[in-house]
This record gives C-alpha cells, sequence and structure tokens, in this order.
C-alpha cells in the first residue's frame, strides 16, 4: 500500500451526478417546556445551511483534494441559489447544474441542542416529468463536453426522482464505452438501472430492501448480494455495515469483511457519502479494491465521530492511517514520511533486517527483543533476489510476499519494507532510525551499516538467540526426514 500516492486525489476530476438538497441546521438550548403543550422550547442561537445529498459526495471529495464537476438540476429559489453559492465556493464546475422555476429545492432542517438532533422537517417535492424528460435531453447533448476531462463518474442516488432509468443508462453506457470507471450509492427497491455499474455502495438495509430480504447473516449477505451483482453485472458490491465495517463481494463472488474502526460515534449522518467519495477518488488512482474497503473504513470513523453532515480532509485520513494498525507493509518513500512523522513526535524508532525465510520461534524472539528498544519496531525483509545473492539459488523457501504477510501479523511488528539490497545501508541511510538491532553472533564482525549509523548518531544494539533455531537447521531436519524414508 503506497499512502504517498494518496497525495494524487488533487489530480482526478470526478463528475457528480444525483439528487442535490440543503441541510439546515438550527442549533440553539433549551431551558424550559412550553406551557402551550408539553413540549420543549428551542432558543435558537445558529442557523446553518450546508450541502446535502450528492452535494455532501462533493464536500468529500473537495475537502480529500479532488476535483469535481457537478450536474443535475435544482429549484431556481432561494435554497437553490444557497446550493449553487456553496458549489462555487467550493471551486466545483456548475456549469451542467440547471434551475427550475417550476421546482422547489429538497431541503432537511434539522433542529438541534447540545449536539442532539430531536427533530427534522424534510420540504420536498417531485419533479414534474417534463423537467426530468428535458434534462435528460439537456444531458444527452452535451454528454461529450460533460465528460470532458473526467476521471470517474459517481451517480448519488436519494431516490429524489433526479436519478431516473433513462439518465442512468445514458450515462452508464457513455462511462463504459470510454473506460471510465462508475461509482453508484443506490436507493430505492429497483436496481435494475444501475445494470454495468462497477461499484455499487447500498448500506446493509438498503441492500436488503434490494433484494427483498432481511439480510442477517453473512451467508444471506453472499447469497443474495451475489445474485444481484451477477444480475446487474456489477464489478464490486460494496455493502456498508455501520458498526460491523465493510463487507465486499467482489469479482469472484467472495464476501470479505473489514472489521470497522473503533471510534466514538457521535452523528452517523452522511458516512455513506464520505465513503463514495474515497470509493471513486481511489478508483480513479487505481487502487486495490480491499485496500479501498480498508481506507473506506478509516474515513468513516473519522465522520461519525463528528457532529452533522461532516467531511474527512485528506491530512485527517492519512494520520489515521498512520495510527491504525492496517498498513503495516509500505514503500520505503511512504515510510521515510512516517518516519519523520513518528519522530516529530518524540517516538523512539527501532530498525531490524532479514531474510526471516521460514518464520520460525528464534525470529519471534528476535522481533520481541528488538522491539523492547524502542517504541516503533521496523522489520526490512530481504527480496527474493537478495535471499538468493545472500544464501544461494535454492533459497528462499517462501516468497517474499508471503514472509511480508507472515511478518505484519505479528503484534511486535509496526511497519514492513521489502529490501531489495544484500544489506541495509541504504534503507538505514534513509530513515535514520534511532537503533539498530543484530543478533548476538555478529558481534567482533564488521557491521556493514555501522558507518552510516554513526554518521547521524544512530546505536546498534545485539539481542540474544534462540539457541538452535536457524531456517537452515529446519530444512536440514526436513531433509534428514526425507532421506529416511
Amino acid at each position: 500500500m503506497d499512502i504517498e500516492k494518496l497525495k494524487q486525489m488533487s489530480t482526478k476530476k470526478v463528475l457528480v451526478f444525483g439528487d442535490y438538497m440543503l441541510d439546515k441546521y438550527s442549533v440553539g438550548d433549551v431551558t424550559r417546556i412550553s406551557p402551550e403543550a408539553p413540549v420543549p422550547i428551542l432558543k435558537i442561537n445558529k442557523e446553518l445551511s450546508k450541502l446535502g445529498g450528492a452535494g455532501n459526495v462533493i464536500n468529500n471529495i473537495v475537502s480529500l483534494s479532488g476535483k469535481v464537476r457537478a450536474f443535475g438540476f435544482l429549484g431556481k429559489d432561494n435554497e437553490g441559489d444557497i446550493i449553487i453559492k456553496l458549489l462555487k465556493d467550493k471551486k466545483v464546475d456548475i456549469k451542467y447544474i440547471k434551475q427550475y422555476k417550476e421546482l422547489s429545492t429538497v431541503v432537511k432542517t434539522r433542529v438541534v441542542s447540545k449536539n442532539q438532533q430531536f427533530l427534522r422537517i424534510d420540504k420536498e417535492e417531485n419533479p414534474s416529468k417534463k423537467i426530468i424528460d428535458e434534462y435528460y435531453e439537456f444531458v444527452k447533448k452535451n454528454i461529450k463536453s460533460i465528460f470532458n476531462k473526467i476521471d470517474i463518474l459517481v451517480i448519488s442516488d436519494y431516490d429524489k426522482y433526479s436519478v431516473s432509468n433513462d439518465i442512468c443508462k445514458l450515462l452508464i453506457n457513455y462511462s463504459r464505452k470510454n473506460n471510465i470507471p462508475v461509482i453508484i450509492d443506490p436507493k430505492g427497491d429497483d436496481y435494475s438501472k444501475y445494470k454495468n455499474a462497477n461499484i455499487l455502495t447500498p448500506n446493509l438495509k438498503e441492500l436488503s430492501l434490494a433484494v427483498k430480504k432481511n439480510l442477517l447473516t453473512d451467508d444471506d449477505i453472499k447469497k443474495y448480494g451475489s445474485k444481484l451483482k451477477k444480475d446487474l453485472k456489477i464489478d464490486n458490491l460494496l455493502v456498508t455495515m455501520s458498526e460491523k465495517g465493510i463487507g465486499l463481494i467482489n469479482e469472484n463472488n467472495k464476501l470479505l469483511n473489514f472489521k470497522a474502526i473503533e471510534k466514538e460515534v457521535i452523528d452517523v449522518s452522511g458516512a455513506g457519502d464520505t465513503v463514495v467519495a474515497i470509493v471513486s477518488l481511489l478508483t480513479a488512482l487505481n487502487y486495490d479494491i480491499n485496500d479501498i474497503c480498508k481506507l473506506s473504513n478509516i474515513a468513516a470513523s473519522i465522520v461519525i465521530s463528528k457532529f452533522g453532515t461532516s467531511t474527512v480532509s485528506l491530512n485527517e485520513l492519512i494520520k489515521n492511517i498512520y495510527d491504525s494498525n492496517n498498513f503495516k507493509y509500505q514503500s520505503i518513500e511512504s515510510l521515510k514520511y512516517i518516519v519523520d512523522d513518528l519522530k516529530e513526535k518524540n517516538k523512539k524508532i527501532v530498525f531490524t533486517n532479514g531474510c526471516f525465510d521460514m518464520l520460525h520461534v528464534g525470529h519471534l524472539s528476535s522481533l520481541k527483543q528488538a522491539k523492547e528498544f524502542g517504541d516503533i519496531l521496523i522489520v526490512a525483509v530481504n527480496s527474493d533476489k537478495s535471499v538468493k545473492e545472500n544464501k544461494g539459488d535454492l533459497r528462499p523457501i517462501i516468497k517474499e510476499e508471503d514472509r511480508i504477510k507472515m511478518l505484519c501479523e505479528l503484534e511486535c511488528v509496526d511497519y514492513v519494507v521489502l529490501m531489495n539490497e544484500k544489506t541495509p545501508e541504504k534503507i538505514i541511510s534513509l530513515l535514520k532510525p534511532d537503533i539498530s538491532v543484530k543478533g548476538e553472533d555478529w558481534k567482533n564482525k564488521e557491521v556493514p551499516e555501522l558507518k552510516v549509523l554513526k554518521s547521524y548518531g544512530g546505536k546498534l544494539k545485539f539481542i540474544k538467540l534462540e539457541p538452535n533455531y536457524s531456517t537452515t537447521k529446519i530444512i536440514e531436519k526436513v531433509l534428514k526426514c526425507y532421506e529416511k524414508k
């Protein structure tokens, strides 16, 4: 996982279509009960207006440093004008948003006291068929320019009738023909209009409604979700499941569960929009779908710990990634960034390296001892190429991908980096760990990295080795067993 790649979000432009609405907040204090009826009296201190619906997806994309072109339709009224202004303030391209006098903009007003929402007032009306048909023709006529220089399409459906069957089909077909991925946040009980999209992101309740079955178990989700995915020809079905995290039915129809990041839940409003935003940007950056799910969980955990339809910034996301244990394996470039950040927080960095071919109790003992020298343990594991240079053509027994996976599962290991060189001088010179650890068998020998360590004030420490444990001895023992047969 290359975290540095996240900074390329600013190079991506997302096309967002969907239901735009205004989220209003009337915030105040309740100090007494009304004498007219047994209801609290709210004394309003402030009123806020925020982008809602598809607009909140845009909020999140912009917060993550992505660029946006928005299209859709609104009422030609005060609320619609506020939405247009809010979009302009975020430097969103709004050339293809149309406003109609005959339509009232959807408004959701939340009455709030002490960060607790106790009433929501919705104002909405269905657009006429004339408006829907007219906007469809407008999009059809301008579709080439609407999609000009676009990396990915997001359709944010809030079931307010903007996202019609005809316009969905038009947008998905055009995207597919031009190799533009389509991410859809669906609503309603009929998903047929989303056919051929790349990724759908329903929550569990929405998926249950779509498959007309109350999905209670993983087996239910896999069975009914896989059928829906197959019928709609969707690549990946990403199901948000609140405190349970994310369930992914991938291209191979396997259900993978990604556990939620534990945080205090303040408000779940807008968490789904955050997931859609980050899924769109990461897909545009060609991230692996598994990493997309992990990062989406982290982003959602940040948002639900805030009040209202909040967003997550790129800096917040990166910080929380470093604080989590989901991304131990790093490139040397990303790890340099992480180490610099950890040093600013006065963390002591410990480094060690090795082949770790056929992980055994000796390795575990060495790594635990190494971790005791500081706060963060970084392990450089020799690549297959460098193992052959050190150990001969018959090694390694275990390929580098699997050796990395095993090391990442160890609690005492904080980060793992691949080392292509025979010795660790290059990595140490870049990361500048406080302490580098070697086995006591290196005592009274020439340590290759000692000169680099001394150049910046790093220290070399030795640890005890478990007697009679080595990969070579294990291999010899296995061979003897086969010889006896």
